[in-house]
């Protein structure tokens, strides 16, 4: 949401005290301004990197009840960003690689990863796992199966 914090103090002083606190308006409406951007940032943030989400819970819950239900073994992990940075001598630009040496296009390879246990592994688990993730992940989630 867009606020003019200015005209907002502005209109919260009484009318008499509006033009001797003119700079004060300003300054108090300037760091409120900063706040909230900072407030913003943290908030979305935290969005993007919590670890645990709704959705992972539910298709890890959904997992275990059609894949394992007596183990219940199957965890859905989301990977860290593990870059790399390199300075550049002439410039202050910064490039990030990962550390197989491919580019850091902002994005993952994959958004998370299923880690399925070794005992019940085979080419229609596979399959079977893949289509119930494809089923009820978010469709712009890309996932790896992995067998532990």
């Amino acid at each position: 949401m867009k606020v003019n914090f200015k005209r907002l103090t502005t209109l919260l002083l009484p009318t008499f005290l509006r033009k001797t606190l003119i700079s004060f308006v300003a300054a108090f409406s300037k760091s409120i301004k900063t706040v909230k951007k900072s407030i913003d940032k943290f908030f979305s943030d935290l969005n993007y990197h919590i670890s645990v989400t709704p959705q992972v819970f539910s298709l890890e819950k959904m997992l275990n009840d059609k894949c394992d239900p007596y183990y219940r073994e199957i965890k859905i992990t989301i990977p860290e960003l593990e870059a790399r940075f390199y300075f550049s001598v002439n410039t202050d630009v910064t490039m990030q690689y990962f550390n197989d040496g491919n580019f850091f296009s902002g994005r993952r390879f994959h958004d998370f990863t299923v880690f399925l246990p070794i005992r019940i592994k085979s080419v229609d688990m596979t399959n079977y796992v893949t289509a119930l993730l494809n089923k009820y992940k978010l469709l712009t989630k890309t996932f790896k199966i992995e067998y532990v």
